[in-house]
């Protein structure tokens, strides 16, 4: 079945940490008149400045720093990506995110952003279904939509693609501006979480409103994966860490390079948890804090980042560092093998 007049590109991209330009990934499908044309995806190098592959994100996509080792980097994969799309609009599940790591990984790589006018198949879900989820998979099992490989760029852009066309032949309409005037936003259903056998408290809403963060991550985005966990370490919902407990920190360790700091985490460390690092700094007198504030000493980046500049590192905690620090306030950047090498040090290292 044709739709004539609804032609556009559905467009996925995942990303190799935190930092929304460092695109890996790159999916494009094509649609012309109703019709799904063609389908292509590209791997890629990161922008340098974004370069490194976190944890999160590889357990959540596959694509590895190996993977992309021999391939193009992410301005010179562009221009067969721009090729492709021409001057069709272009559709993303969740459009806020990648068409910020697109604006993004554009800037960091000294190219021009392009002016594409995007269209989002999450926000026309949500104004013509009635789900619990607007989630990818959760949409396309709606409409019965094949997804085959969810979080491969190609994919995800297919499914995205068929997305909008089976909901514009639901509505009788050939356009994307058409689909986006008709239909009413339907309101983000809250369903209580299940609370533990034997716990306390009243129970807090879950919200499944389809969200995708950080393909990041999680949702950074793959987002219904979670980690499996392994030596005891405990599950992590993609959506949001663990519950961590604040160690006591009962004796004070003189000499030793952590004892007395604030210390705070941002990033995924790939050799403990984020609990486990709070219980290991504390055990040398350190005290572990969620967030970066006037009082904080020191900040660990994960995400297999290296060095000592926060201003390098993409999230709110180390822009927050940054800021901190160009007013002249002192707090220490470690990135996780220097934090090791001080939890292993036992002498000052003045």
């Amino acid at each position: 079945m044709t739709i004539p007049g609804l032609s556009f590109a559905a467009l996925d991209v995942e990303t190799a940490n935190s930092a929304r330009g460092s695109i890996c990934a790159i999916g494009i499908s094509v649609v012309r008149d109703g019709l799904r044309v063609s389908t292509r995806s590209w791997l890629c190098r990161p922008p340098a400045a974004v370069d490194f592959f976190a944890r999160h994100n590889i357990r959540v996509h596959g694509i590895s720093a190996d993977m992309v080792a021999d391939q193009p980097g992410f301005a010179d994969r562009w221009p067969g990506v721009l090729a492709t799309v021409a001057d069709l609009p272009v559709v993303a599940h969740n459009a806020g995110f990648d068409s910020g790591a697109v604006r993004q990984a554009c800037e960091h790589s000294g190219i021009e952003v392009p002016h594409w006018e995007f269209r989002c198949s999450l926000a026309l879900s949500q104004r013509h279904l009635d789900l619990d989820s607007y989630r990818l998979p959760s949409v396309a099992a709606a409409l019965g939509v094949e997804l085959v490989g969810h979080h491969e760029a190609g994919a995800d852009a297919a499914a995205a693609a068929d997305i909008v066309v089976a909901l514009a032949a639901r509505a009788g309409v050939a356009s994307l501006a058409e689909l986006e005037r008709i239909g009413e936003p339907q309101p983000i259903r809250r369903r209580a979480a299940r609370r533990p056998v034997g716990s306390g408290g009243s129970r807090q809403p879950e919200q499944s409103d389809g969200s995708r963060q950080s393909k990041r991550p999680y949702e950074s985005r793959h987002p219904e994966r979670g980690d499996s966990g392994n030596s005891g370490r405990s599950r992590r919902a993609f959506f949001g860490r663990e519950e961590l407990v604040a160690p006591e920190v009962i004796a004070r360790d003189p000499g030793h390079p952590l004892d007395g700091r604030i210390v705070v985490f941002t990033g995924e460390l790939a050799s403990m948890t984020r609990q486990e690092a709070w219980n290991a700094i504390a055990k040398h007198g350190a005290t572990p804090a969620k967030n970066v504030t006037r009082r904080t000493t020191c900040l660990v980046i994960g995400d297999g980042y290296t060095g000592y500049d926060a201003a390098a590192f993409h999230t709110t905690k180390a822009r927050r560092v940054a800021e901190l620090c160009s007013r002249g306030h002192e707090i220490q950047v470690l990135d996780e093998q220097q934090l090791l090498a001080q939890l292993e040090s036992k002498q000052s290292t003045g």
